[in-house]
């Protein structure tokens, strides 16, 4: 599976998210498409979703956590952002994937252009600094 997102936007998205509640659960049926559509349903609405998977889940499809959680962001087309025990979070921009990535790239180029460069040092020389401003008084 590619990664789409940088570790950095990936780890703001985990601090910031890691405690909401699930709202979507997969259970016995395993991955039906009752289950893929309320997935997608509600990563259009929030863009954001944590997903709980059932003991059921496990023993339906034989698959470990992880595959599960894999799969389920391939068939969404969204990006896994943390396994952590039985639930997972997804992400998936509301504007889609191209227009997010690009708003992102541009957000790092301005971030280069802003850094501040080192100032150069320069030795002044007192009199002629006084010279200087003794003009300016009179």
């Amino acid at each position: 599976m590619k990664k789409r997102l940088p570790g950095k936007v990936r780890r703001a998205i985990r601090a910031k998210y890691y405690d909401i509640e699930p709202k979507a659960w997969v259970g016995k049926r395993g991955l039906d498409k009752s289950v893929l559509n309320e997935i997608n349903t509600q990563l259009k609405k929030d863009g954001i979703l944590k997903v709980e998977i059932k003991k059921g889940a496990l023993i339906s499809t034989q698959m470990d956590r992880k595959a599960i959680a894999e799969k389920v962001a391939e068939l969404t087309d969204s990006e896994l952002i943390e396994v952590r025990g039985k639930r997972f979070i997804l992400f998936r921009p509301r504007e889609g994937w191209e227009k997010y990535l690009k708003k992102l790239r541009l957000k790092e180029l301005s971030k280069e252009r802003r850094e501040e460069k080192p100032v150069k040092k320069v030795k002044l020389d007192i009199a002629q600094f006084r010279k200087k401003f003794k003009k300016g008084r009179e």
